[in-house]
């Protein structure tokens, strides 16, 4: 049997369980003066003996949300919970996944271990921008795909679009939402200066020209990296280019970019626990697309 607890990090952690039927127990949250942080399950009788997920996502403030996420694991195991599925759709610090220059931390892997170590049996992310990050929990995690739910609201704009990915690393996100709806993709070759992060484009034989185009990839932080290969997308031809990203941050002046750069839409999943308010952006709701992939995974 499962209960879950949702933190106020993923408040559509409501949808999701309520979705799935669960049980859901009331959690105390609370910041003390100083600032540290403070949880508490309120009746610990119901989650003893009980199969828990814990719903929460790790931005914004990913430091506090992951705290607070690890004192929620901690509760529900000393609360007597058999196993603790962690569902965090945004999975912070997951894009430092190796070693990139001489003393580095890998912060993919502490953040896995920390979750681990807290009492996280299983752990449920979205889109997570690595798979590499999962490869130590083995039968134990779960990517869930998103972004052909994406791709399916961009189709409501433009006509047999082609599918690009700003780089190599996001073609396969790109194609499998290319396949889904049986589409064409490909990507951007993208060089990046690991000491200034300036971002160059090298692009590839692609003929954009005429044809609508949407840029899939996993997270949008401060919109360089879209903004420029919308850019040279548009130079090569593109008639439109809507943007579909599974997690926006949009930091930094990020929408002033995409709107500089001629993106027609940006198109985000609800996988933070924010939503910023501008007229090029669209939210799709993936609760029951969540919901099944659990339903699966967990034998609910």
């Amino acid at each position: 049997m499962f209960t879950a607890l949702v933190l106020s990090e993923y408040s559509a952690g409501f949808d999701v369980a309520k979705l799935l039927g669960l049980e859901i127990v009331a959690i105390h949250e609370k910041e003390f003066p100083d600032e540290e942080l403070y949880v508490r399950i309120l009746e610990p009788d119901r989650v003893k003996s009980r199969n828990i997920i814990v719903f929460s996502t790790l931005y914004p403030k990913q430091e506090r949300a992951l705290l607070k996420t690890l004192l929620a694991v901690d509760a529900a195991k000393r609360a007597g919970a058999l196993e603790v599925t962690a569902v965090i759709p945004y999975l912070a610090y997951a894009r430092q996944d190796k070693l990139f220059l001489p003393g580095e931390p890998v912060s993919a892997s502490l953040i896995i271990e920390l979750l681990k170590n807290t009492g996280v049996n299983r752990l449920v992310t979205v889109d997570v921008h690595s798979l590499h990050v999962l490869e130590s929990l083995p039968g134990k995690a779960l990517n869930v795909m998103v972004s052909d739910l994406l791709v399916e609201h961009a189709l409501k704009y433009l006509v047999d679009p082609l599918i690009i990915a700003p780089d190599k690393g996001a073609y396969e996100r790109a194609c499998y939402a290319a396949r889904t709806h049986g589409l064409k993709c490909d990507y951007l070759i993208k060089q990046r200066d690991r000491i200034t992060g300036e971002v160059s484009y090298t692009p590839r034989e692609i003929s954009v020209s005429n044809r609508d185009v949407v840029l899939v990839d996993d997270i949008i932080s401060t919109g360089g990296t879209v903004a420029e290969a919308t850019k040279i997308l548009i130079t090569q031809g593109a008639r439109r280019v809507i943007v579909a990203a599974t997690h926006g941050l949009l930091v930094g002046g990020a929408m002033k970019k995409l709107e500089e750069a001629g993106v027609y839409r940006v198109l985000l999943a609800n996988t933070l626990n924010i939503k910023h308010a501008h007229p090029l952006i669209e939210y799709i709701d993936i609760s029951t697309r969540l919901a099944s992939e659990l339903k699966k995974f967990l034998g609910i």
